[in-house]
């Protein structure tokens, strides 16, 4: 950890614990902790604040490096989910930083360094999902980003737009959102994976929620695009993308001219992943990333035999050949829509 008065703002949301299940369930999870996730974050150079609705540091227990700023209930769920983006990136000011959720763990990196040498720009990653249980890797969460890395001022057209600022940390959406508009305004480049890791649990969100949020993401990305298009020409290409993927105008909307937009959006970000950021020197030898090291070199499905996974079962009594033929397949059919999505933004976007 770098000297305190040198450190970098990092905010997340850690969820506070008042008994019940929600204690249970923090308790519970094997693997990766939060209490992991924070001292990755201060070890590469961050100084950590949670924020929370107001009553909720009362029940954070066992950080005590970490500082707790409460906040008004706000956002698109007052009294559900985490804060929101507006009052995370208020925060900030004019200082670079990161926003990353309270259960990754960030492998050693240079990155701080980074943002305080390179101005304009935005950095964004995905999660690794792991599984300590399992001691596999389950593999890269591709629906949305787990962290966001700017420097000063990189981020002031979204801590403008209230609509985008009303997405919360722990919902969905906003990890598809904020980093497709911060591409209309800088740079955006994705540090590729393993730089995150996730010990892979259930979701928390429902999915009335996340059609709604969908909708709501969709809209707001279109007005902002619109707002943008004179004076930012990635937002002008952004809209002459979409309405090209829709086959013509948004309105009037549609489920399905939603849905479609939402696919976008993703291909969007998709396209931006083609080419990953040299910027950030990740520490490969992190001793956390080795324990699962030889997972993810294994993690080629298709290159991957079934001889392969049948002939472990002589050394492996504690998984069923069921159960190893069926994360091999779950692994080749990962790949084949992975490899599909590429086709698709490559045809998409040919230039």
């Amino acid at each position: 950890m770098t000297d305190g008065s040198r450190d970098m703002l990092l905010c997340t949301s850690i969820p506070p614990r008042f008994g019940g299940d929600d204690e249970a369930r923090q308790l519970s999870r094997a693997g990766l902790t939060m209490a992991d996730a924070i001292a990755s974050f201060e070890a590469a150079g961050f100084r950590v604040v949670s924020v929370n609705r107001e009553g909720e540091a009362a029940g954070i227990r066992g950080f005590p490096t970490v500082e707790i700023r409460e906040v008004p209930p706000g956002g698109l769920f007052p009294n559900k989910y985490g804060p929101n983006f507006g009052q995370i990136l208020a925060q900030f000011g004019e200082e670079p930083g990161a926003v990353v959720n309270a259960d990754i763990y960030m492998v050693k990196s240079d990155v701080a360094e980074v943002l305080r040498a390179r101005p304009g720009t935005v950095l964004i990653a995905r999660r690794l999902d792991v599984a300590t249980a399992a001691t596999g890797v389950v593999g890269t969460y591709n629906r949305g980003i787990d962290g966001i890395f700017f420097s000063g001022g990189a981020l002031a057209e979204l801590a403008d737009d209230p609509d985008v600022g009303a997405f919360q940390m722990g919902a969905p959406y906003w990890d598809i959102l904020l980093p497709t508009v911060a591409s209309l305004h800088h740079p955006v480049e994705f540090i590729a994976a393993p730089f995150l890791l996730h010990e892979i649990h259930p979701a928390r969100w429902n999915s009335t929620d996340y059609k709604m949020l969908r909708e709501r993401a969709v809209k707001v990305m279109i007005a902002h695009a619109r707002r943008y298009q004179t004076a930012r020409p990635r937002a002008a290409a952004f809209l002459a993308g979409l309405e090209g993927f829709l086959g013509g105008p948004f309105e009037p909307a549609t489920e399905k001219k939603i849905k479609d937009s939402a696919v976008f959006m993703n291909l969007w970000l998709a396209k931006i992943e083609q080419n990953p950021s040299k910027l950030v020197a990740v520490d490969f030898n992190d001793p956390t990333i080795n324990r699962f090291i030889s997972q993810l070199f294994g993690h080629t499905a298709e290159a991957l035999s079934i001889a392969k996974w049948l002939d472990a079962r002589e050394d492996d009594g504690t998984q069923s050949l069921f159960a190893k033929v069926h994360r091999f397949i779950k692994l080749m059919l990962r790949t084949r829509r992975a490899q599909k999505k590429v086709a698709r933004v490559r045809k998409l976007f040919p230039n």
